[in-house]
């Protein structure tokens, strides 16, 4: 299950991270040029890659509001018409769109960690070769057992001082969430005709206005069987 959902996340991430670079909608181009001995000195490596995003929507730095053209009016104020908002349609209910509204947040994640490695002979208390059987009770691999087989090591290696809960960072509002319909050639996703809630959803931290909820993780996650 685990490893299920870290390849889920990662899936994610790289969607993101693809997202992030096509909506910021600019480019940059630099000429390759050489390194100096000093430079080069200075370059370490490994087998690893490590990550950073940081993603914003409808927000600015460390979750501050966002204004309308006037200067004054919130961007996502719930009073007025707003775009702070994500449409959702699904299968057989072509004119119906169920609409977050007052939608908005962050997510960072900080210096995640992607390295080669091999799995371990052994184990823990939790293993169980049974999960690489198929249905007929025959092996997916060989012999039932992955020891040994390549795999990707997550870690998160920085921030682990007690009380430091930097790895992860996210903060999410939905303030309304509705049903709008198609009208005519307007789509129900610019549609404001229904101006109740079914309910509202918010992740945060109490102790700031639109704070950060704050995750430290320990440990490692090896993502294998590709």
């Amino acid at each position: 299950m685990k490893k299920i959902m870290i390849m889920d996340v990662l899936k994610l991430l790289s969607k993101a991270l693809v997202l992030d670079l096509i909506m910021s909608g600019t480019a940059y181009s630099l000429d390759l040029e050489p390194m100096n001995d000093n430079e080069l000195e200075a370059v370490s490596g490994g087998d690893a890659i490590q990550l950073t995003l940081r993603l914003r929507n409808n927000v600015g730095p460390d979750n501050s509001p966002l204004y309308q053209a006037d200067g004054v009016t919130l961007l996502c104020d719930p009073a007025t018409y707003n775009l702070c908002r994500l449409g959702l349609q699904f299968e057989g209910q072509d004119n119906t769109w169920l609409m977050l509204k007052e939608f908005y947040g962050s997510l960072l994640v900080e210096d995640m960690r992607l390295e080669g490695a091999t799995l371990d002979s052994g184990g823990t208390i939790y293993r169980d070769l049974s999960r690489f059987q198929g249905s007929d009770g025959g092996c997916l691999i060989d012999s039932c057992n992955p020891d040994g087989l390549a795999a990707i090591q997550v870690t998160y290696p920085f921030g682990k001082n007690p009380g430091e809960y930097s790895d992860l960072k996210t903060f999410l509002n939905i303030g309304r969430l509705a049903v709008e319909y198609d009208d005519g050639s307007t789509p129900g996703y610019l549609q404001n005709q229904n101006a109740g809630s079914a309910f509202a959803y918010r992740i945060s931290d109490s102790e700031t206005p639109n704070g950060y909820m704050q995750m430290h993780f320990q440990g490692r996650a090896m993502i294998y069987g590709f």
